[in-house]
């Protein structure tokens, strides 16, 4: 009887406050998003998209359509059609505390802390936080906190944007 793979080792930092103690490749990949972000236009975002070799997932377990323009991705993901939601949530996710997620040995940087520790009983406050990173059409659903799945982004330690999705 052949043995079953075994998954990779995952460990997950306490959050990370400090964003000038990121590496300074996550640094400049996050700077970029904000930057993008804050003026307010979807197509700015292809600026930190295309810095990647290969672009960053928007929906998990979705293939990547060849040629598909990831900006109309993102417009199409969006409850306004526009990418404003998808800017707004980038911003709101990437002001956060982070976490350092390290699988096998591979190392991302991911946004929002609260997604993998989030507070037991969490004041109003920290409600309307949370509540700031999840995407309008997830509001209807729960994870094992009660609250709807906060949109996550993951950074790789070599400042490659990988993802920007809710978790399932």
């Amino acid at each position: 009887m052949a043995k079953s793979p075994q998954k990779p080792h995952r460990t997950i930092s306490d959050p990370l406050t400090d964003a000038t103690a990121l590496p300074s490749r996550v640094a400049a990949m996050r700077r970029k998003i904000l930057d993008a972000c804050a003026g307010r236009d979807i197509e700015a975002l292809r600026i930190p998209i295309d810095w990647n070799e290969v672009r960053p997932l928007f929906e998990r377990g979705a293939q990547r359509a060849a040629g598909a323009d990831p900006i109309a991705v993102l417009k199409a993901l969006a409850a306004d059609g526009d990418g404003l939601e998808n800017l707004t949530l980038l911003r709101n996710v990437l002001r956060q505390a982070c976490v350092r997620e390290s699988v096998g040995g591979h190392t991302n940087y991911v946004w929002p802390a609260f997604a993998f520790h989030p507070p037991k009983d969490p004041s109003p406050e920290e409600r309307q936080t949370m509540l700031s990173c999840v995407r309008f059409s997830d509001l209807r659903r729960s994870g094992d906190n009660g609250l709807p799945p906060p949109m996550r982004v993951g950074i790789g330690a070599d400042g490659v944007w990988h993802y920007f999705w809710s978790h399932d």
